[in-house]
């Protein structure tokens, strides 16, 4: 079948080949085609194929899995919590003060944007308030950084974000501290609006980014596109996301889910050493 290029991430495979797109049950977002099957058993067979997921269907475990990151210290968020909202949804509420926030980030795990190791992350989310009208008062962010948070900004990052005073998404990165940004992606975000974010690295030199309409499989795509420059390729990241209020008001983040899928990383020099695209 004939692939747009503006739906789901994937790779050159050959005029010759036939094409199909493989949403793994799991994690996906990713291709196989007929001469390599051995592709899709790299997505459900845990010796090549890392993956993460989080329904939130219980409270977040800030021991062992997740790291809160607060400002003020503490008490820049009500929870997180678990909200009986249908599929389970995870709930971060600021205090009420500008500048509350709260960041959540991997703690026992990282990702690492190798050479020949493609990696897809999605989110599906909502910022919230008591009323209705466009998202403006507020900054949120979704994507793989270093030190635990993204607000700091850190040398090393990718992410989806949205800025306060501003009402798009956008999408970023920073490698060695040098940053570069890409804005008004898609707007107007709306408050009380489930959107799914995702982030999709090739394994050679390029990262693209979907905003997609919430609803069932195959989602809308509203914006996508493309990133070369500043990718931290080096570094060591945690998956994350996180809501700063930009006004002395209470601001909610919802996450329904996260999830991140990766070949499972060898270090080698180069892909001629075992790595596959």
């Amino acid at each position: 079948m004939t692939h747009d290029p503006t739906q789901y991430p994937k790779t050159g495979i050959g005029t010759h080949q036939r094409e199909e797109i493989w949403r793994s049950p799991f994690m996906a977002n990713t291709h196989i085609n007929a001469h390599k099957l051995r592709f899709l058993k790299n997505i459900i067979d845990p010796i090549d194929c890392h993956r993460f997921v989080d329904d939130f269907c219980n409270i977040p475990d800030l021991t062992y899995e997740w790291y809160l990151h607060q400002y003020p210290a503490g008490s820049g968020i009500t929870g997180p919590s678990c909200t009986d909202h249908v599929n389970g949804v995870l709930s971060m509420t600021t205090e009420g003060d500008d500048d509350d926030s709260g960041e959540l980030t991997q703690m026992c795990e990282c990702w690492k944007l190798a050479a020949c190791y493609p990696l897809y992350a999605e989110i599906r989310m909502q910022l919230g308030i008591e009323g209705a009208g466009i998202a403006r008062d507020c900054d949120f962010w979704f994507g793989l950084v270093e030190d635990h948070q993204w607000f700091a900004l850190p040398t090393n990052w990718v992410a989806i974000h949205k800025d306060d005073n501003d009402v798009d998404f956008e999408f970023g990165t920073s490698n060695g501290g040098v940053s570069t940004n890409m804005d008004n992606l898609y707007s107007p975000v709306i408050w009380n609006v489930w959107y799914r974010l995702g982030i999709h690295w090739d394994g050679v030199s390029t990262l693209r980014y979907f905003i997609m309409q919430d609803g069932d499989f195959p989602q809308t795509i509203l914006a996508t596109g493309t990133k070369t420059d500043n990718i931290p390729m080096t570094a060591e990241l945690a998956l994350g996301f996180g809501i700063r209020a930009g006004a002395a008001m209470s601001v909610w983040l919802g996450v329904d889910y996260v999830k991140c899928c990766q070949l499972r990383v060898k270090e080698m020099t180069s892909c001629e050493d075992g790595g596959r695209q």
